[in-house]
């Protein structure tokens, strides 16, 4: 089943510019495969009270606006679109932003660029703690531990690195891909890390004894992602040095557009599902993965057979990165600069929230640790928005 609505879109600085009388934000909605619709909001002011009026053409509808959002219905179709300003905007880095990680231990933040640059950084203050070097090149991915004061960090150079937030050491290297590697996961706590490559492995780590042991998936080709998720079926693994892999599988997405799911435990291959074009991204959200693709398309399949429960394309722009949120929602970044946050429950088909603030730059990578959704975007920005901000729209 697919979900097809308008993407409405709105001028970058509109939280800006709606705050000053008699100005004027772009606003657009476009169908797929359909000429944009263009339109203006004005704001105006009300010679009884004084205070900024917003008017909209005959194709929206205002529903409310606050210090952060504003609320509007797109009348033809009915669609309900919030729009969210960043709380924080942060410029710690000099070049595009590659991937961006947030812990919700501290107040800590990870995030690479084009310019190989790793930086630990309180995304509270934008203030730089750390600068990791070690790696050649630039880094592709990086995350924190469970405990907030690791990273693991991944990329051209074709190895992982295990970093101390906290001193900035780098006691543990994981070298045995031949490629760069394009995404990780930490399971559990992370005794042990998975990483995926362009080399078409994927591999389990033994963090302690800094080896590999054993590629999960190989032989379909490069690999774009990967994320894990819970085991219909729990086994009992020998390897004492394989920790918290019993009851878990892992998905990768390959550049053919190939789906692949294995039990990482079992080391047994579950389903595959061949899509139309390359997985960029994918995300876990409760039983289902979510694929994002080079086509614009958006997957929600299956974790037990890898059967489509839900398609979304809305938008023939690339997919660049997926995060889970609660309450089955996740958010989807886009390489024209969109950043949306969808609902699996059908109640809420006809909703979007909007992260807004970049000017057609792509959302390279998001993060969310439980309070803050962090965006690592093109325009070497990093923008944080409060999660609070988005619930009391999905009603």
């Amino acid at each position: 089943m697919a979900h097809q609505m308008p993407v409405v879109t709105i001028q970058c600085d509109w939280n800006d510019v709606i705050r000053m009388p008699n100005a004027e934000v772009w606003i657009s909605s476009k169908k797929l495969n359909e000429n944009s619709i263009h339109d203006k909001l004005k704001t105006t002011v009300n010679q009884s009270d004084g205070k900024i009026k917003i008017n909209f053409t005959d194709n929206y509808q205002y529903v409310s606006h606050g210090s952060l959002n504003l609320v509007i219905k797109h009348m033809s179709s009915s669609l309900k679109v919030a729009f969210i300003s960043p709380t924080k905007v942060h410029k710690v880095h000099e070049k595009a932003i590659l991937s961006v990680s947030a812990t919700n231990e501290n107040a800590l933040a990870v995030s690479s660029c084009e310019g190989d640059k790793l930086l630990v950084w309180d995304n509270r203050t934008g203030e730089v703690q750390l600068d990791l070097k070690g790696h050649g090149g630039p880094v592709y991915k990086c995350r924190f531990f469970p405990s907030g004061i690791v990273v693991l960090s991944a990329g051209a150079d074709g190895s992982c690195r295990i970093w101390s937030a906290e001193s900035g050491i780098n006691p543990v290297t994981l070298k045995g891909h031949t490629m760069a590697i394009t995404d990780i996961c930490i399971i559990e706590k992370g005794r042990n890390v998975l990483s995926v490559s362009k080399d078409g492995t994927a591999k389990l780590w033994d963090v302690g004894e800094s080896r590999c042991l054993d590629n999960i998936t190989e032989g379909h080709g490069q690999i774009n992602c990967c994320a894990i998720g819970k085991a219909f079926e729990t086994i009992d693994v020998e390897n004492v040095r394989e920790i918290g892999t019993d009851n878990k599988i892992l998905i990768v997405g390959c550049e053919s557009g190939l789906v692949v799911c294995t039990h990482i435990a079992k080391r047994e291959q579950l389903f595959t599902k061949k899509l139309e074009s390359a997985c960029n991204a994918c995300t876990v959200v409760d039983d289902s993965a979510i694929i994002g693709c080079s086509d614009g398309k958006i997957f929600q399949l299956n974790l037990k057979d890898g059967s489509t429960q839900k398609e979304w394309h809305e938008s023939a722009n690339p997919v660049l990165s997926l995060a889970t949120l609660p309450n089955q929602m996740f958010v989807v970044g886009r390489q024209d600069g969109t950043c949306t946050i969808i609902s699996l429950q059908d109640s809420h088909s006809a909703i979007r929230v909007q992260l807004t603030g970049s000017d057609c730059d792509g959302i390279r990578d998001i993060s969310f640790n439980g309070k803050w959704i962090l965006t690592g975007c093109r325009d070497t920005v990093v923008r944080k928005y409060d999660f609070n901000q988005i619930p009391v729209h999905f009603k």
